[in-house]
């Protein structure tokens, strides 16, 4: 009988040595998955908000740049021009701020005019020419009151507002004349830029405030700072609705208001003298013709004028440019 055999099975294994690995417990390979994704939930919340805090705090900044005008020192005085003044103070009549300026009289003379600087300026002007214009005035038989707008030469104050709180500067000026004895129909106005937009704003204002010469006036705001704020401020086009907000907000800039475009269809007819440089690089020539389409019959003249920059017609042509305006003064306040 043949031997039986039988194959060896060896000896067992031990547990788990050589088997398929066990089944992985329900969500425990989520668990890395899910520490990426909210690490990269948080940075990126993170990196959101620093974004938004540097977008606040950058427009924060240059609105608060914006309210802050150079203070430039006066350029001039009427005794270059020997004539005779008065160093006089009187109160903004929106706040009270204290604003400094020179009255220049001449006797037997019923009539005044007020020269208004522009932004940055002083009552002198950049380079002395508004002094230039008032020694002009004085020599035709004009009273005149040059000041500083608030933050802006020797008056008062650390910020300004493009025209919002300046409306009650220039009605301060206004008052102080009356004050001396002067009625508001032998008032007259010589502007500039900023202070040429602040006028036209005031006359809506007051009753006081006709027969303007605004040279290189703004129609509305926030058409004009739309393209300049990011040129001035270096800053993308869309840091525009923070950087006017906080203007708003924070320091009383309201641009939205600031439209004189709006503020002439009131005035006398023939009391406007409307001046701007057809190559003004800071204010465009149009704003000028929408001023004066909206004025209508108050335009007494619209006077473009060939090349010259902003608010430089003066210098570019000064004894037209004077005679111009004095034959606008002595037509509106005969």
């Amino acid at each position: 009988m043949a031997a039986t055999t039988s194959r060896p099975t060896g000896p067992a294994h031990p547990a788990g040595r050589g088997s398929a690995p066990a089944a992985p417990t329900p969500g425990a390979a989520d668990g890395p998955r899910q520490g990426r994704g909210r690490r990269l939930l948080l940075g990126l919340l993170a990196g959101v908000a620093a974004a938004v805090t540097g977008y606040v705090g950058v427009s924060m900044l240059v609105a608060d740049r914006l309210t802050k005008p150079y203070r430039r020192p006066l350029a001039s005085s009427p005794a270059v021009f020997d004539l005779r003044y008065e160093d006089v103070t009187f109160g903004s009549m929106v706040d009270g701020t204290t604003l400094r300026g020179w009255f220049l009289p001449v006797e037997a003379s019923d009539r005044a005019v007020v020269i208004v600087h522009g932004r940055s300026s002083s009552r002198t002007g950049d380079n002395g020419e508004l002094v230039a214009h008032a020694a002009a005035l004085v020599d035709s038989g004009y009273n005149v009151l040059l000041f500083d707008f608030r933050a802006h030469g020797l008056s008062e104050g650390t910020r300004y507002t493009l025209g919002a709180d300046e409306q009650g500067d220039v009605l301060g000026a206004v008052a102080y004349l009356e004050g001396r004895g002067f009625a508001p129909g032998r008032l007259g106005f010589w502007a500039h830029s900023m202070g040429a937009a602040t006028v036209l704003l005031a006359a809506a204002a007051s009753p006081d405030v006709r027969a303007i010469v605004a040279d290189s006036s703004f129609a509305r705001l926030n058409d004009l700072l739309a393209r300049e704020l990011p040129r001035e401020s270096g800053l993308p086009r869309f840091f525009n609705p923070a950087i006017l907000f906080f203007g708003r907000e924070r320091y009383g800039l309201d641009t939205r208001i600031l439209n004189p475009v709006e503020a002439v269809a009131g005035l006398p007819p023939r009391s406007l003298f409307i001046v701007h440089a057809e190559a003004d690089r800071l204010i465009p020539v149009d704003h000028a013709r929408r001023i004066a389409a909206a004025a209508g019959p108050a335009v007494y003249d619209l006077w473009i004028f060939p090349g010259s920059n902003h608010d430089r017609v003066s210098a570019a042509a000064p004894e037209q440019y004077r005679a111009r305006a004095l034959a606008f003064f002595d037509e509106t306040l005969n």
